[in-house]
């Protein structure tokens, strides 16, 4: 009995390791497909053990290399072996779920750093200085076929599309110079929250329990996350007294400060809606319009953002907690 166990577990584990490497596949023609990475393994780990799932990626990894060339293989190794593993081991451990989503937030984040600096030291490639030639060279692709448009095209809109692409390539142009460190943190987050998600979605259909997320209506900050936040401008104010250049920690400050608070805010306009017992579809659509608005209203996502703080000052919701 032992013995076909062990023969499941290898089979199964084997599966997943095929799985990873279409995954990896698919990823050269749609980069997207490479955030789902983890969701396998969180399954796999749940149903057979920390054990397996890293071997499983193991030799994900090996095959990678085989097949698609060493750079793939060693982005994979450094970028989403550790991701996967962290939230493996949360869900394997039977940890809550935001405590799990921290685990492959966290895991992500410092991957992430690790991979950026492995590209400076062993490639002599700048990340941040390549994301901005890449926006650029798509950006200048995009101004030559606009300038190029046929004679019969109203040459005042076609004026107003280029001022308009050229606003858009400075504000990419400054996020990615300045704001590319709160950028990962964000994009850490929203990842692992996704594959987790995703693994409780899957978890029934493979007789599995994954610990399921709370309603967003419910979700805060904790209140010391403020307190943090203001410390770290603290610190940064008194490197600056210090000659030292701190604008652009404080500028990244800012805006994770800014991005939290639409959140919280967000999750108590949920939890009104919840409330008052408004249907589903009803919320989509009030929530549609509302991001809708403030693509053109800049002051809805303030507004947002200020119940979002005052909620996390005074406990709007009373629900004494943060999830």
């Amino acid at each position: 009995m032992n013995r076909n166990n062990k023969t499941s577990n290898i089979t199964e584990s084997a599966m997943i390791t095929g799985i990873l490497v279409v995954i990896a596949f698919l990823s050269s023609f749609f980069s997207i497909v490479m955030f789902f990475y983890p969701t396998p393994v969180i399954i796999l780990a749940k149903r057979k053990g920390i054990k397996y799932a890293s071997l499983s990626l193991l030799a994900a990894d090996i095959i990678i290399s085989i097949f698609m060339g060493i750079t793939d293989g060693l982005m994979f190794l450094i970028l989403y072996t550790p991701f996967a593993l962290a939230l493996a081991y949360g869900v394997y451990r039977d940890e809550n779920a935001d405590k799990t989503i921290l685990y492959g937030a966290a895991a992500y984040m410092v991957s992430f750093v690790v991979l950026i600096l492995l590209m400076n030291v062993l490639m002599g490639v700048n990340f941040v200085d390549q994301m901005k030639d890449i926006y650029s060279e798509s950006y200048d692709m995009t101004e030559e076929m606009l300038s190029n448009v046929p004679g019969a095209m109203d040459p005042d809109k076609t004026d107003e599309a280029l001022k308009a692409l050229g606003d858009y390539r400075q504000m990419t142009e400054f996020l990615i110079s300045n704001l590319f460190p709160a950028m990962i943190i964000f994009a850490s987050a929203l990842a692992s929250y996704v594959n987790y998600m995703i693994a409780v979605k899957f978890s029934k259909r493979f007789s599995i329990d994954i610990k399921k997320h709370e309603s967003l209506s419910h979700f805060s900050f904790p209140r010391t996350f403020i307190v943090a936040m203001a410390v770290l401008l603290l610190i940064s104010y008194l490197l600056k007294a210090l000659k030292f250049n701190s604008e652009v920690i404080q500028l990244n400050l800012f805006y994770i400060i800014f991005i939290a608070m639409v959140l919280q805010g967000v999750a108590v306009m949920k939890f009104v809606l919840e409330k008052r017992k408004v249907s589903k579809p009803i919320q989509i659509l009030a929530f549609f319009i509302i991001f809708y608005m403030s693509l053109f209203l800049a002051g809805i996502t303030q507004i947002v953002a200020a119940v979002g703080l005052i909620d996390l000052a005074i406990d709007l919701r009373k629900i004494n907690k943060a999830v």
